[in-house]
């Protein structure tokens, strides 16, 4: 099955790429894990901190405009963070909601909800829950109720033994409604990227150790999914204009674990970018991660695929023929094309 699934994708379209550095207050912005689309504004809000150093990060607004030049300066947002995945909503009166996963040293992790007004960024209030403690990524559902996404089914080291090495599915779905979490879908491989779609009725998860995307009926979420098998490990999504997902894809966990702790022979650890939709798969870049490793978000913006990695230094640009993408739940206009 996985030789037929790569026999029909097609050649990987974009080999224009280059690495720009990103920083903020003259530091280095390293593990850009997660990024948002303000499509409109011609910017994006990045999720970083640098994980192997164990170090304290953020986040920061990017312009977009200033992707031509090897070095870029983000605006800092909030400071002192070890977030995780991040949504970003446009609100009636202009203004932007923004949720964050916050990570803590004790292990727990929160969900921190903003609003952003041009550059400054509020701090409106705290999810916290014992259901969030391995919290991956998080999503508007509307303007008050959110999901999220949690790699395992508990907080302790037993549960990431279950899972990752016994082979478990304990990683869930979750809402949060009220300020209150719940689970809503269990029994997932590693649940990681979401995207909500209400109008299409449809929530794709993104389940890493399965190598599948999970397709729920927002609906009826209990019913089985739809599964659409991926050529790696699925990370972050984000959704195309025409309707299509790119996904961020790890070929190889075993040497994503190696890099992503630092161990003997995690020098790089592949970057592979997909996109999916009605025709099939498109393999838009497939590198070995010598120049960029460990890909875990891409979204694409005036025809540029632009790509942040859990352990890498600033952003892969890859310049050709890239179709326009938003990590965003409720983008203010849809991202230009070329």
């Amino acid at each position: 099955m996985t030789l037929l699934l790569l026999a029909l994708l097609t050649h990987p379209a974009h080999a224009a790429c280059r690495t720009i550095s990103v920083t903020a207050n003259g530091a280095p912005v390293t593990g850009i894990e997660d990024m948002a689309l303000d499509a409109t504004r011609g910017q994006a809000v990045l999720s970083a901190y640098d994980r192997r150093a164990g170090t304290t990060g953020g986040l920061y607004l990017l312009n977009l405009q200033s992707l031509d030049s090897p070095a870029v300066a983000a605006t800092p947002l909030a400071s002192g963070l070890r977030p995780a995945g991040i949504d970003l909503r446009a609100e009636p009166d202009g203004a932007r909601s923004l949720l964050a996963i916050s990570r803590r040293v004790d292990g727990s992790a929160t969900v921190e909800r903003y609003r952003l007004d041009g550059a400054t960024l509020t701090h409106q209030g705290t999810t916290a829950s014992p259901l969030l403690c391995r919290a991956n990524d998080v999503a508007f559902l509307d303007g008050e109720r959110f999901l999220f996404t949690s790699s395992h089914g508990g907080c302790g080291w037993g549960a990431v033994i279950e899972d990752n090495l016994l082979g478990g599915r304990h990683g869930f779905v979750g809402l949060v409604e009220n300020n209150n979490a719940r689970v809503l879908i269990g029994g997932i491989g590693f649940a990681n990227g979401l995207f909500p779609d209400p109008k299409h009725d449809r929530l794709t998860v993104a389940a890493t150790r399965e190598n599948v995307l999970l397709v729920y009926r927002l609906s009826d979420p209990q019913a089985p999914p739809r599964r659409i098998a991926v050529p790696g490990g699925p990370d972050n999504l984000t959704m195309a204009p025409d309707g299509r997902l790119l996904v961020a894809l790890h070929p190889s966990p075993f040497q994503l674990a190696l890099h992503r702790y630092g161990w003997p022979g995690g020098a790089a650890a592949p970057t592979r970018v997909a996109a999916l939709g009605p025709a099939g798969t498109e393999i838009l870049l497939d590198e070995d991660g010598r120049r960029f490793s460990a890909a875990t978000v891409a979204l694409s913006w005036n025809g540029r695929l632009i790509v942040g990695s859990v352990t890498a230094p600033g952003l892969l640009i890859c310049d050709e023929g890239a179709s326009g993408a938003t990590g965003s739940s409720a983008p203010a206009a849809p991202p230009a094309t070329r």
